[in-house]
C-alpha cells in the first residue's frame, strides 16, 4: 500500500509534459487484444490460487454476525478517503522539498539548492498549480469508484476471516463496542492508521536494525543445516535442435 501510494503521488508531481512521463504514458497505452488481457489474468489468478487458496466456509450464523463486524471495522467509503488523503499528503510534502533536503551540497560541490520541487516545475508549467488542482479533485471522484469495486470484497473477506477466528460471544463483544460513539469513532480511523506517519516512521525508522539482524539470521540457517547433504546441482536442459 505504501509503495504504491508513493507511486502514484511522485507521478502527479512530475510534470506532466516531462519525456519520462511521455515515455511511461505510450508504454501503458499499448494496445493489448482482449482475449490476450484474459488469458494472462487467468494465469495470474491460478498462481495466487495457490499461493492463497479459498479457505472453508465459516459457520453461517457465525459469518452474519461477523459482516456487522467488518462494516464496522471498515465502513463505506473509507478506503477511498484513506487512500486519497495518503496520495495528496505525499504529492504536497514532495513537491515542498527541495535539493537541499536531500544533500548537503550539489554535484559540484556548492550548497545545494534550496527551490523547493514546486517551483521548479512551476517555472517551465506556469499553470501547474491549476492542473494539480483538478488532478486532485479527479483522484477524488475516481477514488470513489475504485472504493465501489474494493470495498464489498475486501469487507467480506474481512467478514470471513472474522468468523473462523473469534467465536459468536466474542463477535458480538465486538460489535457491542462498534455501535458506540467511541467504536464508530475507532471503525472510521482503524484503516487511517495504518498509514499515519507515526506508524511509516516506525516502520521505515526499523529497517537499519532489521538489515543489522540479517546476517545472523543466515548465519544460523547455515549453521542449523549443516548436517543435511547440499542440493545437488540440476544438470542444464539439453538444447532444442533446430527444425
Amino acid at each position: 500500500m505504501y509503495l504504491s501510494a508513493a507511486a502514484a503521488a511522485l507521478m502527479l508531481a512530475a510534470p506532466t509534459n516531462s519525456p519520462s512521463r511521455t515515455e511511461e504514458t505510450k508504454s501503458v497505452s499499448v494496445d493489448m487484444p482482449a482475449n490476450k488481457k484474459s488469458a494472462d489474468f487467468a494465469e495470474f489468478m491460478k498462481m495466487f490460487d495457490k499461493l492463497f487458496p479459498p479457505q472453508p466456509d465459516p459457520d453461517p450464523a457465525r459469518l452474519a454476525v461477523a459482516r456487522q463486524t467488518a462494516s464496522g471495522l471498515f465502513p463505506q467509503g473509507v478506503y477511498g478517503r484513506m487512500m486519497t488523503t495518503l496520495i495528496d499528503t505525499m504529492t504536497t510534502r514532495f513537491l515542498d522539498m527541495s535539493e537541499a533536503d536531500f544533500n548537503a551540497k550539489d554535484s559540484k560541490g556548492k550548497p545545494a539548492s534550496t527551490q523547493t520541487m514546486r517551483e521548479a516545475i512551476a517555472k517551465d508549467d506556469p499553470h501547474f498549480e491549476e492542473r494539480m488542482a483538478i488532478i486532485r479533485r479527479v483522484l477524488g471522484e475516481e477514488m470513489g469508484k475504485v472504493s465501489a469495486i474494493l470495498e464489498p470484497r475486501m469487507r467480506d473477506g474481512l467478514a470471513r476471516s472474522m468468523a473462523r477466528r473469534f467465536d459468536a460471544k466474542q463477535l458480538a463483544d465486538l460489535n457491542a463496542f462498534l455501535a458506540t460513539d467511541s467504536g464508530k469513532a475507532f471503525g472510521e480511523q482503524n484503516m487511517a492508521m495504518w498509514v499515519d506517519p507515526d506508524i511509516i516512521r516506525g516502520i521505515f525508522g526499523s529497517m537499519p536494525e532489521l538489515i543489522a539482524i540479517m546476517p545472523g539470521v543466515m548465519q544460523r540457517i547455515e549453521k542449523e543445516t549443516a548436517h543435511l547433504p547440499k542440493p545437488k546441482k540440476g544438470k542444464p536442459a539439453p538444447a532444442k535442435k533446430a527444425s
